[in-house]
């Protein structure tokens, strides 16, 4: 099954994730891009978790999961192997409509938590719908070794040319002639000049 992709903002959404082992740390990790509002709960998290939790000041409940965790919940991610425990908190998640993720498991997800690539303001979402999340890590790869290097500052340069130019075709043509100028390769860096 494909997964539509949406993009939303987290910035003031409360994130709990279920699970302090590595996995709860790759997505905590990649959660911190997006926003602070995140809650753990592990009765034994990993220490370079609890290190990156005091770091960044969030939220940290060391103890099994209880179904009083999902009170402010806005988002979920079970990041445990405990298929039991990803069936429950699907379960609870579904029945508050709160949108869940649980790692490896496509049956108890209403959302798929993708492979990310985020330079600046640019996020490119890659997903195999939970089916193969190796070919999502490694297309992510490729597209992090396609991008030019600089590409956040492209981005803030077109933004910015965007907020001054008056709407219409004439800035919708400038600036796609603009994007075309600074992403096309330089043929003398690619070695194709004469």
């Amino acid at each position: 099954m494909a997964y539509f992709p949406i993009f939303t903002d987290l910035k003031d959404k409360n994130v709990l994730v279920v699970g302090g082992g590595m996995v709860g740390l790759r997505k905590v990790k990649t959660l911190l891009n997006f926003t602070n509002r995140i809650t753990v709960v592990d009765p034994s998290p990993d220490k370079e978790l609890i290190r990156l939790i005091q770091l960044r000041g969030l939220a940290l409940r060391r103890r099994k999961f209880l179904a009083m965790d999902l009170k402010d919940a806005d988002f979920v991610i079970v990041a445990v192997d405990d298929l039991a425990l990803q069936k429950r908190v699907f379960n609870l998640c579904r029945k508050k409509k709160i949108p869940c993720n649980s790692v490896d498991s496509p049956q108890f997800c209403t959302f798929i938590f993708p492979s990310i690539v985020k330079k600046g303001s640019l996020v490119i979402g890659i997903s195999t719908g939970g089916e193969a999340p190796s070919v999502s890590a490694k297309v992510r790869e490729v597209i992090e070794n396609c991008l030019p290097e600089n590409i956040d500052i492209i981005l803030e340069k077109i933004a910015t040319m965007r907020k001054k130019l008056p709407k219409g075709e004439k800035r919708q043509k400038f600036l796609k002639d603009l994007t075309e100028a600074l992403l096309s390769p330089d043929p003398e860096e690619d070695g194709r000049s004469g």
